[in-house]
């Protein structure tokens, strides 16, 4: 017997809600009990993109769908539709169909209305009709690519049941915007993204907003579009280039997510800000924290990223948990002096020594490596000669990942240059772990896994004045050994003997690194 066949049609419809509509009329032929069980799921979810018929026959059969539902009094909870107009005719026949269909399904008593159009005519926007801002049932509002305009909202209501409200590519000015916001005050989730002509987001007043998020948001001179948003309730905040205005000494109580990408912030309104509940906060590309001083107060942060050109200057209160910190930083002279940019690195790695430490080096930028050897001896010998005190003491870091791509053309003479490198993030950190984003299959990079050994193991580079800073830090360097593991399965790192190496390969052990023992480390 067929056990699925025997399961309440609740448990059913629930199978099928995470199918296409497609696939939910496939299951049709599974048994008899199956037969018309899609038809009366509480969502449906139409794209013309997998209709084998014209636009025409598409539209009519979700008329006809609609229709039946309506007549047998059945349940939709859910209504997605995705549509690609290719003329204007098109365009006129979605006009009239929606303002036909969302009656229908309001009665039905549609929560989540999910609307996404394409067009093949050039910056062509559909207005969307004035009935779905009438729908009171509404708990999801999801519009994509539609002009919002004063017609729009002209029959709006006080939507007291919408929760969350997505915009995607909408034409939609600041006035309209205001309106429709006013309208919906028990709003938990807000997510804008590339919406035109919109120069402000103002959400200050939605005081049960949990979740924000705002994507590609410039103005009409291609400025990043300033948002307000009220702290308290906010749960998380994603902003993928935006302005975001903070005011001093605001507090995030409930904040547990902070994303900031290519955004632009106060950033000293920021340090005076409160982040008691802060979990996870990551900074990618945020040019303007470059000259910034950043603190933040979060004493449960648990995860902190950083991706940039630049090294920050960023520090966190006394944390209250075991959290740990990723640092993605590519290397970039300052004032001319490669030394600078290794010590501004210790610096920002003691601010976090509190955590554990993943560093990720990209050396794409290190065309001037000849400059790097010659400048190396000054911060080797600087640091370990005990400059500056504690400050510039080295940082036990977990992992430490190198890119470094501009060696990768290079002879095997040349490759000795590494062992200036090792020298310099040597004198700054001590890493556990040497991460190799090499190729087990390729000579080269065999090669260069055994220059690598070379230089950890026996502490040689092949060049004179490269060994006289090996010396510096190989003192404190007690252990290397050789590990691989596959990415899938998931297993635990796997401690081999380099001369074993060609063994694996083929084998699906795709991940590399050197385990480092240091002195005075655990």
């Amino acid at each position: 017997m067929d056990i699925l066949s025997e399961l309440p049609k609740e448990i059913l419809h629930k199978i099928l809600y995470f199918m296409s509509q497609k696939e939910a009329v496939r299951t049709s032929v599974l048994s008899k009990s199956w037969r018309n069980i899609w038809c009366t799921r509480p969502n449906l979810d139409f794209s013309d993109a997998t209709f084998k018929g014209n636009k025409q026959d598409f539209l009519s059969l979700v008329t006809r769908c609609l229709q039946r539902y309506y007549d047998q009094r059945l349940c939709v909870d859910e209504f997605h539709l995705r549509l690609t107009l290719v003329d204007y005719l098109d365009y006129e026949s979605l006009v009239s169909l929606l303002e036909k269909w969302i009656p229908l399904l309001t009665n039905m008593g549609l929560k989540k209305f999910c609307l996404s159009l394409n067009s093949e005519l050039y910056s062509t926007y559909l207005r969307l009709p004035s009935v779905v801002f009438g729908a009171e049932s509404l708990q999801d509002l999801h519009l994509e690519n539609f002009v919002l305009d004063q017609k729009t909202i002209e029959r709006i209501v006080l939507l007291k049941n919408l929760r969350s409200l997505r915009l995607r590519r909408d034409w939609i000015e600041d006035e309209i915007f205001q309106k429709i916001i006013g309208s919906c005050p028990l709003i938990e989730t807000l997510d804008i993204e590339r919406c035109a002509r919109l120069r402000t987001i103002t959400v200050s007043d939605l005081h049960h907003l949990k979740y924000f998020s705002s994507s590609d948001m410039y103005d009409s001179i291609g400025e990043l579009c300033p948002i307000e948003i009220h702290p308290p309730s906010l749960e998380t905040i994603r902003i993928r280039f935006g302005n975001l205005r903070l005011h001093k000494g605001a507090d995030f109580r409930n904040l547990n997510e902070l994303y900031l990408l290519g955004a632009n912030l106060s950033w000293d309104h920021m340090s005076s800000c409160k982040f008691p509940s802060l979990k996870r906060l990551r900074i990618d590309t945020c040019d303007e924290l470059k000259e910034t001083e950043l603190f933040i107060d979060a004493p449960n942060i648990l995860d902190f990223e950083y991706d940039g050109d630049f090294v920050p200057s960023i520090s966190f209160a006394t944390t209250l948990n075991k959290w740990c910190s990723d640092i993605n930083v590519a290397y970039m002279r300052l004032n001319g002096a490669p030394s600078l940019w290794f010590l501004k690195l210790n610096e920002q790695l003691t601010s976090l020594i509190q955590s554990e430490i993943s560093l990720t080096i990209d050396l794409f930028h290190m065309n001037d490596i000849e400059e790097v050897i010659r400048e190396n001896i000054n911060l080797v010998r600087y640091i370990s000669g005990g400059g500056g005190g504690n400050k510039h003491a080295a940082v036990a870091v977990e992992t430490l990942s190198l890119h470094c791509n501009s060696l990768m053309n290079l002879s095997l003479l040349h490759l000795s240059h590494m062992s200036s490198i090792l020298s310099s993030v040597f004198s700054v950190c001590r890493p556990r772990n040497i991460n190799v984003d090499f190729c087990i299959g390729s000579k080269e990079d065999r090669d260069r896994i055994e220059c690598l050994w070379k230089i950890l193991r026996e502490r040689e580079s092949g060049r004179d004045e490269d060994d006289r800073f090996i010396q510096l830090w190989s003192q404190d360097l007690e252990e290397v050994s050789f590990e691989i593991k596959r990415w899938y399965p998931v297993e635990e790192w796997r401690l081999i003997p380099l001369s074993d190496f060609s063994n694996y390969r083929g084998k699906g052990y795709d991940r590399i690194r050197f385990a480092l023992q240091w002195r005075g480390l655990p």
